[in-house]
């Protein structure tokens, strides 16, 4: 369609042209107009035609520089066109994954809560009825009130284990940067692979508790990555904070890495990491080439209002 156009007005400026030439040659313009100049000699008038070719190329010019930021400008808003449209395409795809997070935790700890806990209680209800029973001999009650402790710390390790799911207590008890040195240990201690932090007691009564949990939460969704996709033996990481007052996490590893790809394509937890970042108006880095392990960086605004 744009070519039929542009021969359409290329056959326009042609036979525009043509009559113009059959016009001045029929009149004989250029006679004319020589006179013309002969007359006016006095006023240089006949310096007007190199006058009205420099105009026309300065014209010229003006309008194909004008064209080509014209196009410079479509292929921008296409480009940003396209960009937006591919976040929120990205945007759609991770709130459905987060919904469906969402979902399977809640399956898991409604799973936890009927076979585990209302099995465990069922228990301790049943030990209950044995030691009200009036012929128990004092051998059974011993056995039932054990069987009942034993079910009682069963139901603690259980609650502890959802409370965990649903918050990292840790943080209340000892604080970020004891909770992220415990979190570290228990990561090595389960995963086999060496954790080396270097953690400054970075935080204060101050700071607000979403930047403590959105900083352990990140340190635990890179560690849970490295141990299942990464291959490494090591990851270090190290959290401190800049001149500027802001929170720096680096966590890298000596793993097998993967190639750079676009933010959209990667996996969803690196892609619930981004999203915790920029919800405090953070910047996040990833750096990662095959064989050369994978390093992320972080920066996170301490005094950042999060209720808007």
């Amino acid at each position: 369609m744009k070519i039929k156009q542009a021969w359409t007005d290329s056959l326009y400026v042609l036979a525009v042209a043509l009559v113009f030439w059959a016009v001045a040659t029929h009149w004989e313009l250029s006679e004319h107009i020589a006179a013309f100049n002969r007359i006016h000699e006095s006023d240089q008038l006949d310096e007007l035609p190199f006058l009205l070719i420099v105009l026309f190329l300065g014209m010229a010019w003006y309008s194909w520089r004008r064209s080509m930021e014209a196009r410079q400008e479509i292929i921008e808003r296409t480009r940003s066109e396209q960009q937006v449209q591919e976040l929120l395409r990205h945007n759609s795809d991770l709130a459905q994954r987060l919904f469906t997070a969402q979902e399977d935790e809640r399956r898991a700890l409604a799973r936890e809560l009927h076979d585990e806990m209302a099995q465990t209680v069922t228990a301790i209800r049943t030990e209950a009825a044995v030691l009200t029973a009036h012929q128990a001999s004092p051998q059974e009650v011993q056995l039932s009130a054990q069987r009942i402790a034993d079910a009682a710390q069963q139901v603690s390790q259980m609650t502890r284990h959802m409370l965990l799911q649903l918050r990292p207590m840790a943080l209340d008890s000892m604080g970020l940067r004891e909770a992220v040195l415990a979190l570290c240990q228990q990561w090595q201690n389960s995963s086999g692979m060496e954790c080396e932090s270097e953690i400054q007691d970075v935080m204060d009564g101050t700071t607000q508790d979403y930047l403590c949990v959105t900083v352990y939460r990140l340190v635990q969704e890179a560690l849970t990555n490295a141990a299942r996709h990464s291959g490494a033996t090591k990851v270090r990481l190290h959290l401190h904070t800049t001149t500027n007052g802001n929170l720096r996490l680096n966590i890298c590893d000596n793993g097998k890495g993967f190639p750079s790809v676009p933010n959209t394509s990667q996996g969803f937890g690196l892609l619930g990491m981004r999203e915790r970042v920029a919800s405090l108006k953070g910047s996040f880095q990833l750096n990662t080439e095959p064989g050369q392990g994978v390093e992320i960086q972080i920066e996170l605004p301490v005094n950042t209002d999060t209720t808007g």
